[in-house]
C-alpha cells in the first residue's frame, strides 16, 4: 500500500496572529516486511525480517547519512515497537480511545469519523476502513499548533513518479546508532539523538 499525504501545520504567532502555515507532503508505504515513511529530509522505514524481528532506520538527506538501529539497540533503549500501530498510520490504540461521531460513504467509499481528547491533544480522524488509512487526521495541541494530515493519493504500489525508500539513500554512509556515544562530534548523531529523544527513546545527556 502506498499514500500520499498533504501535511499542513498551523502554530500561534506573535500576539493573536498565527504564522504562516507550514506545508508538507509525506509518502507512507507499508508491506510485511517494512514500513516506510518519506517527510521531504528525513526517511523513517521500519523492518521486519521472517523471524518477526524488527530494526530501524532513519534516512538524513540533507547529510546524506543513514543511521541504523538493530532489533538489539531497540531493545536497549526500551522501544516498545507496535507493527500494528506503524502498519496503520495512527496507532489503533488511540483509535479506541475516540470517539465515533458519525458514519458516511458506502462500501469501500465508507468513512468512520472519530474525535476525542488524547492527553493535550484533541484529536479528529476520518477511518478509511477500506484502506486501514486515515483519510484525515488532524491533532490539534493545547498549545495552539495544529497539524493535519489529508490523503491525498492511494495505490496498491507506489508510483514511478513517487519517491521510492532507499533508492535516493543507496549510497550514504550509514551510522550505527549503538555507537552513538564515540560519535558526538557528527551533526547527524545529534539530529538523531534529538528525534529519539522527543520519541522518548534516550535519556537527555551531553557529549563531551
Amino acid at each position: 500500500m502506498a499514500a500520499r499525504y498533504a501535511v499542513t501545520v498551523d502554530r500561534p504567532g506573535a500576539g493573536l496572529s498565527r504564522a504562516k502555515p507550514q506545508r508538507l507532503t509525506w509518502y507512507f508505504y507499508r508491506d510485511a516486511q517494512r514500513v516506510a515513511l518519506l517527510k521531504g529530509s528525513v526517511d523513517e522505514l521500519w523492518f521486519r525480517d521472517a523471524q518477526q524481528r524488527i530494526s530501524f532506520e532513519r534516512v538524513f538527506h540533507d547529510d546524506e547519512r543513514v543511521v541504523d538501529y538493530s532489533t538489539g539497540e531497540l531493545a536497549t533503549l526500551d522501544v516498545k515497537v507496535d507493527w500494528a500501530a506503524l502498519s496503520h498510520f495512527v496507532d489503533p490504540t488511540e483509535l479506541s480511545q475516540l470517539k465515533v461521531v458519525s458514519r458516511y460513504g458506502q462500501g469501500s467509499q465508507a468513512r468512520v469519523r472519530l474525535r476525542g481528547q488524547l492527553g493535550r491533544e484533541r484529536v479528529t480522524v476520518d477511518w478509511w476502513p477500506a484502506l486501514q488509512l486515515p483519510h484525515l487526521l488532524v491533532r490539534e495541541a493545547k498549545g495552539g499548533t495544529t497539524v493535519r494530515f489529508e490523503l491525498k493519493a492511494s495505490a496498491p504500489t507506489p508510483p514511478d513518479s513517487w519517491p521510492q525508500p532507499s533508492v535516493k539513500s543507496a549510497n550514504y554512509l550509514h551510522l550505527d546508532a549503538a555507537d552513538f556515544g564515540d560519535m558526538g562530534y557528527e551533526s547527524v548523531v545529534r539530529k538523531s539523538e534529538a528525534l529519539d529523544l522527543r520519541l522518548g527513546w534516550r535519556a537527555l545527556h551531553k557529549h563531551d
